[in-house]
């Protein structure tokens, strides 16, 4: 009996679908280039980052579209350099997108390569390095330093940066809005008592602070009705005669709103007491000697001078106080020798025990020992000079202030400082090798006082800089990592090509 025997037929796989695949794939990657090309020839920029590090904001988006006048930004770097940077990018592509207003007029130049460019900028009282940036509307020009495009915080531990921020935005977009608007911060320097000339010897000083986007006018406060609006701050250059009873009340109202006095008080012989002026001081805990102080150990002063000499920086341990000097200190460890000349002295007393009023040392007399109690000596002394009442409660042998600050909670935070000379950063000083240290302190206070920059904000967050991370606490739980993120994805690919070739040889 002959059986039937059935046949199985293989079932044909469609030899069209590898060649699908590839073709599939290439176009693929054809859109992805083309898109790509797309992109850069117009200039798109795709900004994933959860800060949008690499686009303006709407703030000044919305901003430069309603622009009215041509600005003119000059940016010191090629911009062809700055696009190689990758630390860079968020400045770069910050730049492009500025520079694509119509009412922004972008000038970026090597200004190494083009000196005359360079020199006309200087000529607006600037001291430019390579990556800065100035804005400039009508004549009104604002300087904006490349160092301070990026900050930073730095890990207590480790000392190293922790977090990297893009702080760019909200300078340039403030100071096109000052140059546009001619909004200013200015300073204000007090006449009327045979100061210190601002035209005649603060030349040099006015450029410094023009550096710092402060700008210097006079005040005569006994015609005006109170201090202006817009001073960040006033200053008292070695003045010959005490202000009034008038000026008194309007300093004192300015100060109750928060304001900033600076007191440089040169010593004079005049027997005249600065009455008035004292009243200040001492609201902030502060007091003045009718002196000046010299050096009596010649290994401390200037060959000849005892009234030049050696003195120190204090640093205050209060963090809130640190910026007053930080920076001078980075000049004293570098090894310039810190000098005072013809300097009076002043003195804290407690006259507040609510807390209200903080004040401290800037700068002191070199120290050459303690007393019974403990207390620093110096061996310099105050020589009387000026004033009409010589007594003070001060100790002989004690070290001598030279320059103090003080703050009062009371008056809404409201800031002074004092110093024993106001020749120190005149125009025939302020270059004096003797005397860097005490002309960047004074600068340092000033920004203390009020951050020019504070007038540039608009208020743009800083821009961090983050990245994907994942925090591996063990050496089981790294292999676990490998795993998961290793040897699963392999194995899993294995399998599949295992049943592909399945598939495709069955």
């Amino acid at each position: 009996m002959e059986q039937n025997k059935t046949k199985t037929k293989k079932t044909e796989k469609p030899r069209s679908f590898a060649g699908f695949a590839v073709v599939f794939a290439a176009i693929t990657l054809v859109i992805a280039i083309l898109l790509n090309l797309l992109a850069s020839r117009l200039n798109i920029v795709w900004d994933m980052t959860p800060t949008g590090m690499y686009k303006l904001t709407d703030t000044s988006r919305n901003y430069l579209s309603s622009l009215d006048k041509e600005v003119n930004f000059y940016f010191l770097l090629d911009m062809d350099l700055l696009s190689t940077d990758t630390d860079s990018m968020a400045l770069y592509h910050a730049l492009e997108e500025y520079a694509s207003y119509d009412k922004i007029n972008f000038v970026d130049f090597d200004p190494d390569e083009d000196p005359a460019q360079t020199a006309k900028l200087q000529e607006l009282g600037y001291s430019l390095t390579r990556g800065d940036i100035v804005i400039e509307c009508e004549g009104r020009s604002k300087h904006i330093p490349g160092l301070s495009m990026y900050q930073s915080t730095i890990d207590s531990d480790t000392n190293l940066i922790d977090s990297m921020y893009f702080a760019g935005e909200n300078l340039i977009t403030g100071a096109i809005d000052a140059v546009v608007s001619g909004r200013e911060t200015a300073i204000y320097f007090l006449t009327g008592h045979g100061e210190k000339s601002l035209t005649e010897d603060y030349t040099v000083l006015t450029k410094n602070l023009g550096n710092r986007n402060y700008i210097t006018k006079t005040l005569t406060l006994s015609t005006e009705d109170a201090v202006p609006e817009d001073a960040s701050i006033v200053i008292l250059a070695a003045p010959q005669s005490d202000i009034s009873k008038d000026e008194l009340r309007k300093l004192n109202d300015y100060l109750d709103q928060g304001g900033n006095v600076c007191f440089w008080m040169s010593p004079n012989d005049a027997e005249i007491q600065y009455t008035n002026i004292e009243s200040i001081l001492e609201s902030f805990s502060l007091r003045m000697d009718y002196d000046i102080v010299a050096e009596t150990d010649s290994s401390q002063h200037i060959s000849g001078d005892p009234y030049t000499f050696r003195c120190n920086v204090v640093v205050s341990d209060d963090e809130d106080k640190t910026d007053l000097t930080s920076g001078v200190m980075d000049l004293v460890n570098a090894g310039i020798v810190p000098f005072m000349s013809n300097s009076r002295s002043f003195y804290q007393f407690l006259s507040t025990e609510d807390g209200s009023v903080e004040a401290g040392s800037l700068l002191q007399t070199v120290q050459n020992g303690t007393d019974a109690m403990g207390n620093p000596t110096s061996s310099a002394v105050g020589e009387p000079k000026g004033g009409t009442n010589l007594s003070n409660d001060r100790i002989s042998d004690q070290v001598l202030d030279l320059a103090m600050y003080a703050t009062s909670s009371l008056r809404n935070d409201a800031k002074i400082m004092v110093m024993g000379n106001a020749e120190f950063i005149d125009d025939t000083n302020v270059s004096q090798d003797y005397m860097i240290v005490p002309v960047n302190m004074m600068l340092s206070v000033i920004s203390w006082m009020y951050d020019s920059d504070s007038s540039l904000d608009m208020g743009i967050a800083d821009k961090e800089r983050t990245y994907d991370s994942m925090l591996i606490n063990s050496e089981t739980a790294a292999n676990t990592t490998n795993i998961v993120f290793v040897v699963v994805p392999v194995l899993v690919g294995l399998v599949g090509a295992g049943v592909w070739l399945k598939r495709r040889y069955s």
